[in-house]
Formats: structure tokens, sequence, C-alpha cells
């Protein structure tokens, strides 16, 4: 079987979101959707920074002219530390607007998915 293409497997994110989100009203749907969007995409940046982190690491050597070297935060830990906080808000905001009888069951798999993710 052939890899998903990220285009499908982000179409496929958003419709698993969408079905979490199938209990609230149309109107809030309306207003939810580009937020639901956005959470698929930034899960696709955060495994690709993940990816990239396992192959370059979170700390990368520099060196600015002839005699100042030494290590710092790699670009790529920076951008996942912020991409993780970013896609936390966002799914913390969108779990909010979840009628209550169905978040705790969203923040389990929500839970889930970031412990699957961890690097």
């Amino acid at each position: 079987m052939g890899k998903v293409s990220p285009k499908t497997a982000m179409n496929r994110r958003i419709k698993e979101l969408k079905a979490i989100f199938a209990g609230i009203d149309e109107d809030k749907m309306k207003l939810v959707m580009p937020s639901i969007q956005q959470a698929a995409k930034m899960e696709q940046y955060i495994e690709s920074l993940g990816a990239q982190l396992d192959a370059i690491g979170f700390v990368e050597e520099y060196q600015n002219g002839e005699n100042q070297y030494g290590k710092k935060e790699s670009t790529e830990s920076k951008a996942y530390s912020t991409m993780i906080k970013n896609y936390n808000a966002v799914v913390r905001t969108l779990l909010s607007c979840l009628p209550e009888n169905v978040q705790p069951q969203a923040e389990d798999a929500f839970d889930q998915f970031l412990r699957e993710r961890q690097p």
C-alpha cells in the first residue's frame, strides 16, 4: 500500500475532527471550521518538525566570525516548540466549543494524540 499524500492525510484528519464536532449547531460550526482546518494543518507541521528533530536534534553548533562559536537550540526545535504551543491553544479553544458532555472524551483523545507524538 502506497504512502498517503499530505493533502489526503489532512482531509482525512479534517473529516475526523468534523465528526467530533458534529454535535454543535450549524452557526457555531461555521465559526469552528477554520480552526479545525488549522489544527489539521498544524498536526502535519508538528509531525514534519518532529521528523526533522529526530534527524538533526535539539542542539546545533554555530559560528559567528572567526572566534565566536558554540551551541544553541536548533531552529527546528524552536519552531517545534512554538507550533506545539499554538496547536495546544487552538485545540483547547476547539474543545471549549464542544457540549459539556462530550468534552471529557475529546480531551482524552487530544491527550492521546500528544502522547503519541512526543519526541
